[in-house]
């Protein structure tokens, strides 16, 4: 007879998918669409930046909670390991807090430029900490593919709501995110997806949460149009997009996931395109052309 753990195991069971690299890479892209998607509903709500991080996690978290725990009682998880994810979680907070006010210093395209940085950060931490095997191919690739998000955002000109302020704090979001996705590879070894983001919110809410009684104050939604939107945010951001992309962070190694970071200025120009009227001129379309050749040469060797 199964026990009371077994069930529940089996109640959150994934269908069995593919093994291979391209399924991973395409469901890591449409997690990656959900997450930029929310960075567009971001500019769509006044709350203050760090508010608005924390109603994102904190909306998260019951989501996470009640399919972990149908799984297992995730507080028998060793108190070492509860620390670790949470720690995660503290970099994800600091992340969310310098994207989401970066968002408001420069344009949509601008904050996926500095965020497709991660993948020259995620490479050596692959090589040098996991010991995965150095990928020349991937680098060129990614080299190329970085010249054409340089092109992409350069098209912009005179257009483009950039400011050095808000492509700092973009460099300082990519940063702690890098820091993020490093530890949640790390843990993927042992752990699911659902017990690691079950801890990691509690470790940014109570973070973010901190940081907004601090330097913003409390807030509220002001209406429920409002809440409707910061619930989006939460729903595509956190569960759909972080839920999915940390999930893959497990079947694929830090290289390969990188991979996908490159393709987050193309689906952000488009979203801010087509949702928020942003310019997408000849300059635009020739760089994501280089992009996506770029992504192709990367992917040649990234299995």
């Amino acid at each position: 007879m199964d026990t009371e753990s077994n069930r529940k195991k089996k109640l959150f069971k994934l269908p069995k998918i593919p093994k291979n690299s391209s399924f991973f890479i395409i469901l890591a892209i449409l997690a990656e669409s959900f997450i930029i998607y929310a960075s567009v509903l971001v500019k769509l709500t006044d709350m203050s930046p760090i508010n608005l991080g924390f109603y994102r996690i904190v909306l998260a978290l019951p989501v996470f909670w009640l399919m972990a725990n149908a799984r297992q009682n995730v507080f028998k998880i060793p108190f070492k390991d509860i620390a670790f994810m949470m720690l995660a979680g503290i970099f994800f907070a600091f992340d969310l807090l310098f994207f989401n006010i970066a968002l408001r210093h420069t344009s949509v395209a601008n904050v996926n430029l500095f965020g497709s940085l991660a993948c020259f950060i995620l490479i050596p931490i692959g090589i040098f900490f996991f010991k995965e095997k150095f990928r020349k191919s991937l680098l060129i690739g990614a080299i190329v593919a970085f010249c054409g998000i340089v092109v992409l955002v350069g098209g912009k000109g005179e257009l483009s709501v950039a400011t050095p302020f808000g492509d700092f704090m973009a460099f300082l979001s990519v940063l702690c995110y890098s820091s993020f996705l490093a530890v949640i590879y790390s843990l993927r070894k042992r752990y699911g997806t659902l017990e690691i983001m079950f801890f990691a919110c509690i470790g940014s809410s109570l973070t973010l949460l901190v940081l907004a009684l601090i330097f913003e104050g409390f807030e509220v939604p002001k209406d429920m149009k409002d809440f409707g939107i910061i619930a989006l945010i939460s729903l595509c951001g956190q569960v759909i997009g972080q839920g999915f992309f940390n999930y893959i962070m497990g079947k694929v190694n830090t290289q390969t996931s990188s991979l996908v970071l490159l393709f987050s200025p193309i689906i952000a120009a488009l979203m801010g395109f087509f949702i928020l009227g942003e310019k997408l001129g000849i300059f635009e379309i020739c760089g994501i052309c280089i992009i996506l050749i770029g992504a192709y040469f990367a992917k040649k060797e990234s299995y």
